[in-house]
């Protein structure tokens, strides 16, 4: 189904999370159909103008995308679509790093191998559910040490804030997982590992929350939101994407 429709169908006030990863400009031709650049901004803001009124009042939107080079520069439909977006109501919470450690040589042979992609976090209200010790490490290192910064018996660091504790640390705001984890089996072109949704959904939902992919291709978003007691509904124009070979 097309997410254009699907949106539609759902219950108001019913999602608490939007993970997704959209179709890229014009990169993928020969596997699905593209967005032409010049109609991307507009047509994001289309398909996030449904899903005002399906949100919770805390919910949060995470969408995966980074912009390609086009004639040696960056283009900038991504930029314009943040700005769209904002204009439209949309609040930019916050800019996550996909860290990508083995990631293949995409890109321009004359720029840096690429590796790390951008996940755009948006909400309707400026505090959304958010979770950082979910994904934390224990640490005995929590605060700040005021040897570190400290100019003088003042120093910049405030007062209670100058001894550091032992407990779980806040989550970092870059996911590392490399592209050798992705699934396999599936007749997809461009599938995310499940240690990118599983980021998202344990620091921005609660267990039994609902779930949203409306670009679900084969499926990742709704196999990880299962497993961690999350119930979730996608949507996906291209059927084959979610049969296994």
């Amino acid at each position: 189904m097309d997410c254009f429709d699907g949106i539609k169908n759902l219950d108001n006030n019913s999602v608490a999370l939007v993970i997704t990863s959209p179709p890229y400009v014009e990169q993928r031709k020969k596997y699905y159909n593209s967005i032409p650049e010049i109609d991307y901004p507009m047509w994001t803001v289309s398909w996030m103008r449904l899903l005002k009124n399906k949100l919770k009042e805390n919910a949060s939107v995470c969408i995966n995308i980074r912009p390609h080079i086009k004639n040696g520069q960056i283009s900038n439909y991504v930029a314009k679509t943040v700005d769209v977006l904002r204009e439209d109501g949309w609040i930019e919470c916050e800019e996550l790093i996909w860290y990508k450690p083995d990631s293949p040589p995409m890109g321009s042979i004359k720029r840096p191998r690429r590796a790390w992609e951008s996940i755009k976090w948006f909400s309707l209200t400026n505090k959304p559910f958010c979770n950082p010790k979910a994904n934390g490490s224990i640490s005995n290192r929590i605060g700040f040490e005021q040897s570190k910064f400290e100019e003088s018996n003042n120093g910049y660091v405030h007062r209670g804030q100058n001894q550091a504790k032992s407990g779980i640390a806040r989550c970092t705001d870059v996911i590392v997982c490399g592209t050798s984890k992705v699934e396999k089996g599936y007749n997809h072109p461009a599938m995310f590992p499940p240690e990118v949704p599983e980021y998202l959904i344990k620091m921005l939902s609660k267990e039994e929350d609902l779930i949203l992919d409306p670009f679900i291709g084969s499926g990742t978003t709704g196999r990880v939101a299962e497993k961690l007691n999350r119930k979730w509904i996608g949507f996906e124009i291209n059927e084959e994407y979610m049969i296994k070979d």
